[in-house]
């Protein structure tokens, strides 16, 4: 019951966060946009592609939050494994780093969502922390760099819908009431 209370306050904070930094990114692209062309921000695929963009991006933040989290959290798993496997000595195989691997999810649950089969045949046990710790954070930065990514591309393409949809109301800066120009008219009358 521990674990799942620990890794729902993990998941709550990683929402929270990514949530925020979603917030963030919506404010500065609404205002990017709108200082380009007010047209732009009141089209329909504006209003339409911005609740999809807001989904993904806090999807994809949740998870950038969550791997840096966990990549934060590798010395501390490097160190408690060392502890768990002092005085073992051999060689790991499928089963037994399959075993490590789920004692240290049950350890630190938000490695769970992320790690689940563990590999390291092959490798003696003594090694097996530092085996885990350059995993874990090649891992990380992988998830990191691709989210990342998929972001920058949610993004791009929901900024090029909403610009392609402008309805050219131009960028607020000219004066809202014109006047009309009036000719004025020669009086022919007086000749």
């Amino acid at each position: 019951m521990n674990t799942f209370f620990c890794l729902l306050s993990e998941g709550f904070s990683c929402f929270f966060y990514g949530l925020l930094i979603t917030a963030f990114i919506m404010a500065t692209l609404y205002f990017l946009l709108k200082t380009m062309s007010r047209g732009t921000v009141r089209s329909i695929p504006f209003f339409i592609t911005g609740p999809f963009l807001a989904i993904l991006l806090i999807i994809n933040m949740t998870v950038i939050v969550g791997a840096f989290t966990l990549k934060a959290e590798t010395e501390s798993i490097r160190l408690w494994l060392a502890q768990q496997l002092d005085g073992v000595y051999g060689t790991a195989d499928i089963q037994s780093s399959q075993q490590i691997g789920d004692l240290l999810n049950e350890e630190f649950p938000l490695s769970e969502c992320f790690l689940n089969l563990f590999d390291f045949s092959g490798h003696p046990i003594d090694e097996l922390p530092q085996v885990f710790y350059e995993v874990i954070n090649e891992e990380m930065t992988s998830v990191i760099w691709n989210k990342l990514l998929w972001s920058l591309g949610f993004i791009v393409a929901a900024v090029l819908i909403a610009l392609y949809f402008d309805k050219g109301e131009g960028n607020g800066l000219e004066k809202k009431s014109k006047r009309p120009q009036t000719v004025s008219r020669k009086n022919y009358d007086n000749f």
